[in-house]
């Protein structure tokens, strides 16, 4: 029994609702418990150390290699960081830009970024579900689509797709067509 491939374009398990989950947050608590680590370590004797247990000449290089990656590490925490700081202001920002409209620069379609929309190919539709931009975009620019569910439109799971990458219409005319 072979299955129909996935369209091309469709993100199967939303990557851009899951991002905090799947990347961020075990990040985040890795480095914690990692904190607990560094904490032994500066309490520890001086002697208790890779550099006095490195061999005779090379104790240099320990102190290089620590130095090195601490750089590394700080440099990555503050690009972290970076992304919910309200520049100058220190405060976390959860809201992130959204347009209004999008228009399609191979096409010249535009896009009403508030509407609901619902695929044009009925066997993609799913009863009760409306695709909304939520302020996320694909590599392309596009803006991505995430199903909500009606008639509160909460988000719910499900594919997402970037605007342009499966046709859609706006429930108005889908209604009304």
């Amino acid at each position: 029994m072979t299955t129909a491939p996935a369209h091309p374009a469709e993100i199967r398990y939303c990557q851009h609702a899951a991002r905090v989950v799947r990347i961020e947050a075990p990040v985040v608590t890795e480095l914690v418990a990692a904190m607990a680590h560094l904490d032994q370590a500066l309490d520890a004797d001086p002697t208790d150390s890779a550099a006095y247990y490195a061999p005779r000449g090379q104790q240099h290089l320990v102190a290089e290699w620590i130095c090195a990656n601490a750089d590394r590490i700080r440099a990555s925490l503050d690009t972290l960081v970076n992304r919910y700081t309200d520049p100058g202001s220190g405060l976390i920002s959860q809201a992130p830009d959204r347009l209004s409209t999008w228009t399609n620069p191979a096409t010249g379609r535009s896009y009403d970024l508030a509407a609901d929309y619902v695929p044009a190919d009925d066997t993609r539709r799913r009863p009760g579900i409306v695709w909304r931009y939520r302020g996320m975009h694909a590599a392309s620019g596009a803006p991505i689509l995430h199903p909500h569910q009606l008639p509160d439109r909460i988000p719910s799971a499900g594919p997402c797709w970037p605007v342009d990458a499966v046709t859609t219409l706006p429930t108005g005319e889908a209604l009304s067509g």
